[in-house]
């Protein structure tokens, strides 16, 4: 194998190893294992991000490489977490909690066709259009865990019940999300949150059901605001 090809080959493995992980979480979740199924989500997104980011540093990006990360995205951060959201808690809303669940996986597999559809194969990436799905997924994982910790805690089944509608809409509409890795270049909000990212993960060695949750709403909310601030400035 040259060069060339172990450069696409890179970043495709990152890629195949969130759809293993995704795929896993299925089977832990009709297991019956959440807390582990909601982690594997969660270490899911970490490699969503780094196969993107590879490529861009290795220049080894392709329309393979496009498509292959979509039906992982799909799997991993539509089809896992619809599963695991309902097997774990919804179940108990019956056909409302089905409905939602599935809702939710449908709205994923929109946003990101459209966000296929749209994608230029290129070293800038331009601002999200809807919430990413994983951030969607990482709320969903976030709840889990928390209900772990948290079992007599009756709310969460209505809480989450209610965010998954609201993540599930905001996939398909049209607020901007800036990326954290903007390119080579890194924006203020990017070193906020990568700053914030890391902050995060040493801390939720020892309270993950607080920090996760905490860290996917900030910033689910800040597209929500930016977008308000956005549209009061061009009035």
């Amino acid at each position: 194998m040259n060069m060339r090809k172990l450069r696409y080959l890179v970043p495709n493995l990152f890629t195949a190893l969130s759809l293993i992980l995704g795929l896993t979480a299925l089977q832990f979740s009709n297991d019956g294992r959440f807390y582990t199924a909601a982690w594997l989500i969660g270490i899911a997104m970490i490699c969503d991000f780094m196969d993107g980011k590879i490529a861009r540093w290795l220049n080894a990006q392709s329309k393979f490489g496009a498509q292959f990360d979509t039906l992982s995205d799909f799997v991993t951060f539509g089809v896992a977490p619809g599963f695991l959201a309902y097997t774990a808690l919804l179940h108990r809303l019956h056909l409302i909690g089905a409905a939602v669940s599935i809702f939710y996986v449908f709205c994923g597999g929109f946003r990101l066709v459209r966000f296929t559809l749209k994608n230029k194969i290129t070293t800038k990436k331009d601002p999200f259009i809807g919430l990413p799905i994983p951030a969607a997924a990482g709320m969903i994982a976030s709840f889990i865990m928390l209900n772990f910790y948290f079992p007599e805690l009756k709310i969460l089944i209505d809480l989450l019940l209610i965010s998954i509608f609201i993540v599930s809409v905001l996939m398909i509409s049209k607020i901007e999300y800036l990326p954290i890795d903007q390119g080579k270049k890194l924006s203020k909000e990017s070193i906020f949150f990568i700053t914030l990212a890391v902050i995060s993960i040493v801390l939720a060695i020892k309270y993950s059901y607080y920090i996760f949750i905490i860290w996917m709403i900030i910033y689910i909310l800040y597209g929500v605001f930016r977008q308000l601030i956005k549209t009061l400035r061009s009035q």
